[in-house]
């Protein structure tokens, strides 16, 4: 028999170890009701098509289909004028369009942009919105710089350069924009 000073220690211990045992089935059953949501929430995505929405978009980020093919055409385009493409920035927008900005040489007096789009109408529409054109060809410009626009389909190419050397690329972007352009397909 146990004596009663042990009793309180065995009790103690009982209790720890029970409520020990209670704490790794209650995380079990949590982990794996979170396993099979988890699980769920991917069939879901596979059977609403949802999944290969989202392989196509992390693709595109990544370069690969059309946009990487553009992407790679501007940068030896502009590397065989000696023009390095910098600080790329990747923007999309609800409507499954994307734009891509890039800085010639570093400079932020010179931009350009590339805009993406799923059909020449969404196309004509946004560049509408943003420069107050959309004709496929058209060149801005204002006391801050100029804006050159070439598009072809649901692609826009848009050069901007401001200050006081708004002729330094502009020989050179815009044979590399046409030769992109007529890489593109229409839809």
């Amino acid at each position: 028999m146990l004596s009663k000073e042990k009793r309180p220690y065995l009790i103690a211990q009982n209790v720890k170890r029970y409520l020990m045992l209670s704490s790794v089935v209650l995380l079990s059953a949590v982990s794996l009701a979170a396993c099979s949501s988890s699980s769920m929430e991917q069939e879901r995505k596979l059977y609403t098509g949802e999944a290969t929405t989202e392989g196509n978009f992390r693709a595109k980020q990544q370069g690969h289909g059309l946009n990487g093919t553009l992407a790679r055409e501007m940068t030896n385009g502009f590397a065989a004028k000696h023009i390095k493409l910098m600080n790329n920035m990747f923007e999309d927008d609800a409507d499954g369009g994307m734009s891509y900005m890039y800085l010639l040489n570093g400079s932020a007096r010179h931009i350009v942009k590339v805009h993406i789009y799923r059909d020449a109408k969404i196309r004509a529409a946004r560049m509408e919105e943003m420069y107050g054109e959309s004709k496929e060809n058209a060149v801005l410009e204002n006391a801050l710089g100029r804006t050159t626009i070439r598009s072809k389909g649901h692609v826009s190419l848009v050069y901007t350069a401001s200050g006081g050397e708004k002729d330094m690329y502009e020989k050179d972007v815009l044979p590399v924009f046409e030769h992109v352009l007529q890489q593109i397909k229409e839809q």
